[in-house]
């Protein structure tokens, strides 16, 4: 059933809350209903935007970003993670905007991986001399055990900040980077030396861990006291990484 604000008005006519209460309520609902996810338009604005931001900081970066070295590399993240965490404070202290607020918190999340990458440069675990296999970009095609390093700190990561801001966006890159450890864990699993994200076996994999995030999405659903939805971005991704398979299945 659906409480309206004339449903309330009638409560207080009947003497079951009083005006004080009344309002009180409603102004909790209407926050509820603002800040929980869903495709309203404000909301795609939001998720679009935070899309492009992740996705210029991630999916589309270029070997030009390789010639800052693994220094600047690290300076890069650092700096994109310290503007992230700092409109994340702005948004939920000032503002109590907790959906775009969600959205900055990600996006340090998914700097973290690229200032591991840069790090790892510091090391020598990658060549300096342009020789090197993979570079950042095929992060999200091929697989390769240094991206296991990158994947462990980005989980770190998400758990802090899960912990420290209760915000349920942070969720889809716990997700997606605990899918990526699922296709670069592949060669281990089935022995062999699997390159490719979606070869048969990583098919195989994406499709299962589409399924287990799915049915930890309704674990989550089930179990669940909190107002904010946890489990939609669990929902969501574990459609998408099941998908795989189908879409590049036609390819």
């Amino acid at each position: 059933m659906q409480i309206t604000h004339e449903i309330l008005e009638e409560a207080v006519i009947k003497g079951v809350l009083r005006k004080e209460q009344s309002l009180s309520l409603w102004n909790f609902l209407v926050e509820r209903e603002r800040e929980t996810p869903s495709f309203k338009p404000a909301h795609i604005l939001y998720y679009l935007g935070g899309m492009i931001a992740i996705g210029a900081m991630t999916l589309f970066m270029t070997l030009g970003w390789e010639r800052f070295g693994g220094r600047g590399l690290v300076l890069i993240s650092v700096s994109y993670c310290l503007v992230a965490l700092t409109l994340t404070e702005f948004l939920l202290r000032r503002r109590h905007l907790s959906l775009p607020a969600g959205i900055t918190a990600a996006l340090a999340v998914v700097m973290v991986p690229f200032g591991v990458y840069g790090a790892q440069h510091l090391m020598g675990l990658w060549p300096s001399d342009g020789s090197t296999k993979w570079a950042y970009r095929d992060y999200h095609t091929h697989i390769d055990w240094r991206w296991l390093i990158m994947e462990l700190a980005t989980l770190a990561a998400g758990a802090v900040a899960l912990w420290r801001y209760r915000l349920p966006f942070l969720v889809l890159p716990v997700a997606v980077t605990l899918w990526y450890m699922s296709m670069d864990l592949t060669p281990f699993l089935f022995g062999g030396d699997t390159v490719q994200f979606f070869s048969d076996r990583g098919k195989l994999v994406s499709t299962a861990f589409g399924v287990g995030t799915a049915l930890l999405a309704i674990f989550v659903d089930v179990r669940s006291r909190q107002a904010k939805d946890f489990a939609f971005w669990l929902y969501i991704f574990g459609v998408v990484s099941s998908g795989c398979k189908l879409i590049h299945s036609s390819d």
